[in-house]
């Protein structure tokens, strides 16, 4: 990453970075079970240094919190795939966790890691922390939030497929979040998912294809290819989870449907109360005879 030429603390004022792109071949990428683990921090570099190659790179012009911290910036999305593949995996999960207030689903939230150091940033697809709130926020700070995000998901696009198979992962693994995943809508990867968790040594290992997809323990759900790319699917029902706008019109469907029950459960009970009353105005039957 350049040097900035300037970071004023002020919200709304921009700032720039200068970039340079770098030609290289494409990478293998790692097959092994462990992904190389970050060396020590024996001479006092940060997390940021030693992964720099991983961070994210802000396209200018830029926006700043009352912190100095990016919030926004000019990225504009890779494709119309990349902008359904995004909305399908926030949008689903805000869907499932939309009665529990403590897991915050986000997508293309700056994820900041080193209090002070406002290059030490970290842009996924989309990512689930739970246990963070689901609050409006403008950036995701890990010094105030107390904890790294449980789940982060990143879209392969033609300008950062590098750095998402090569860097991030390390990146990930020193943060300590428990699942980092990729999708491949560009078809760089022999498969299109790629699962990566970590063991109780803190090491990122393989998530193994099993049962037609790849189980995340994070979200107790598998990811399996279908629709425009990927689906998440639930394990114990075989069901796959809605889109937002999906599961929005499934909602009104049934709330529809419990509104005419209830208005005819409304009318038969009119009905009964009618009959009641023309039973009771008429009186009991009299003998024959009588």
């Amino acid at each position: 990453m350049g040097d900035a030429v300037q970071s004023p603390p002020t919200r709304g004022r921009l700032w720039y970075f200068r970039t340079m792109k770098m030609q290289r071949p494409p990478p293998a990428f790692p097959d092994t079970n462990a992904l190389s683990r970050p060396t020590a921090k024996s001479d006092g570099a940060s997390l940021a240094s030693l992964h720099r190659d991983a961070l994210y790179r802000p396209v200018p012009p830029v926006e700043l919190d009352g912190d100095g911290y990016l919030h926004t910036d000019s990225a504009v999305s890779e494709s119309t795939i990349h902008d359904k593949l995004r909305a399908y995996a926030s949008g689903s999960l805000r869907a499932r966790y939309a009665a529990r207030h403590e897991v915050l689903v986000a997508s293309n939230l700056c994820v900041f890691f080193e209090r002070g150091n406002r290059r030490a940033v970290v842009v996924p697809d989309m990512f689930v922390a739970f246990g963070a709130g689901a609050a409006d926020r403008w950036s995701y700070k890990v010094w105030e939030e107390g904890q790294v995000p449980d789940f982060a998901l990143e879209l392969l696009s033609e300008e950062t497929w590098r750095r998402d198979i090569e860097a991030k992962p390390g990146l990930y693994e020193a943060l300590g979040v428990r699942e980092f995943w990729i999708f491949d809508p560009l078809g760089r990867l022999p498969q299109p998912i790629v699962g990566r968790r970590l063991d109780p040594a803190g090491a990122y290992r393989r998530v193994r294809r099993t049962d037609g997809g790849y189980r995340s323990g994070v979200l107790g759900l598998d990811l399996i290819e279908g629709g425009d790319g990927f689906r998440f699917r639930d394990p114990a029902t075989g069901e796959i989870l809605p889109d937002l706008g999906e599961a929005i019109a499934q909602r009104d469907r049934e709330a529809s449907a419990r509104r005419a029950a209830e208005a005819r459960v409304a009318e038969l009970e009119q009905q009964l109360q009618r009959s009641r009353g023309g039973t009771s105005a008429k009186g009991p039957a009299r003998p024959a005879g009588c």
